[in-house]
């Protein structure tokens, strides 16, 4: 097998998605990995939360270069290789946002996403990374789950046993295979790695209000009867295509933060968009003041409400 590309994890310090905080990227040769660099990046604004998905602190990077300064050297590791990341929506939005952030012009780069292709390939409960990997003959350990560098490895082995189930050696046939497109960035657009033709996602001018509870839906799946709020953009769909995936479960979608709610799915949090000085959303900070008092509450990433999504038997994308 002749495939070559590099796989790339991000982890970031707080919800804004332009806060890498260090960065892991494998190169894949001729089919077969290679070496895995790791590096971690200064950021200031760490919060508890995602500290604890993957224990870096501020002190950790305290002298770790900044994200303009490292890029020139992630964009050599990359080297017009084709990108691979698990959730792939994710770590791209982390490249444009801190790029956006730091004021440097997109690249070009044309990327595949090991979840979205994994979910056409193996028949799975959970496509989570661990699951996925497990899938693929790569077993990940749970302590290396949010590494960096062994993310990025995980991803190059999940891409490689994709590509032999599917005889292939080429990223853009594989995807074709599959009726998706690659995603890519330019430096003025980019796509999401989806299904071919879908340039419109659908639900826009559509309110909370318009969508329709399914009263057959399986009370088994997880989503089943839960209140749930949305608070950011999603990388995967639309508000609108995320109330109604889960109404189609049973649940009930929120506009706000409420007595109703169970479960806030957190996207990409704008900082632009926030008051200054502030680092979370109003819908986080009331989800989090109503959970001190007690309110049965869950705050969840969009990879989380996804994978809730397969559990209960809805295609998520």
């Amino acid at each position: 097998m002749s495939l070559d590309f590099v796989s790339i994890d991000f982890e970031t310090a707080n919800f804004f998605r332009g806060s890498p905080c260090v960065v892991g990227i494998t190169h894949v040769r001729d089919g077969e990995v290679q070496e895995t660099q790791e590096r971690l990046i200064f950021q200031e604004d760490f919060n508890g939360f995602n500290i604890s998905i993957h224990g870096i602190t501020a002190e950790d990077v305290a002298d770790a270069p900044t994200f303009e300064e490292i890029w020139p050297w992630i964009h050599s590791q990359i080297d017009g290789l084709p990108v691979v990341a698990h959730n792939a929506a994710f770590d791209t939005g982390v490249i444009r946002d801190a790029l956006d952030d730091a004021l440097i012009p997109w690249p070009t780069l044309t990327y595949g996403c090991t979840l979205v292709m994994g979910r056409r390939t193996y028949e799975l409960a959970s496509y989570r990374l661990p699951f996925v990997a497990a899938a693929a003959g790569f077993p990940l350990d749970a302590d290396a789950h949010h590494k960096a560098a062994h993310d990025a490895v995980a991803a190059a082995h999940i891409m490689l046993d994709i590509a032999r189930r599917h005889d292939t050696d080429d990223l853009t046939v594989l995807a074709d295979s599959m009726g998706l497109r690659l995603g890519e960035i330019r430096p003025d657009e980019w796509q999401g790695c989806k299904l071919q033709g879908h340039h419109a996602r659908p639900g826009f001018g559509i309110s909370v209000k318009d969508i329709q509870i399914n009263p057959e839906a399986d009370p088994t799946n997880p989503l089943y009867g839960m209140g749930v709020t949305f608070t950011g953009a999603l990388g995967s769909m639309t508000r609108a295509l995320a109330w109604q995936k889960v109404a189609d479960c049973g649940g009930l979608p929120l506009d706000g933060v409420t007595k109703k709610t169970n479960l806030l799915v957190f996207g990409h949090q704008d900082a632009r968009r926030l008051a200054p000085g502030v680092s979370l959303s109003s819908k986080f900070q009331k989800a989090e003041a109503l959970k001190e008092k007690g309110q049965d509450i869950e705050i969840v990433g969009e990879d989380d409400f996804l994978t809730m999504l397969q559990e209960a038997g809805i295609k998520a994308l």
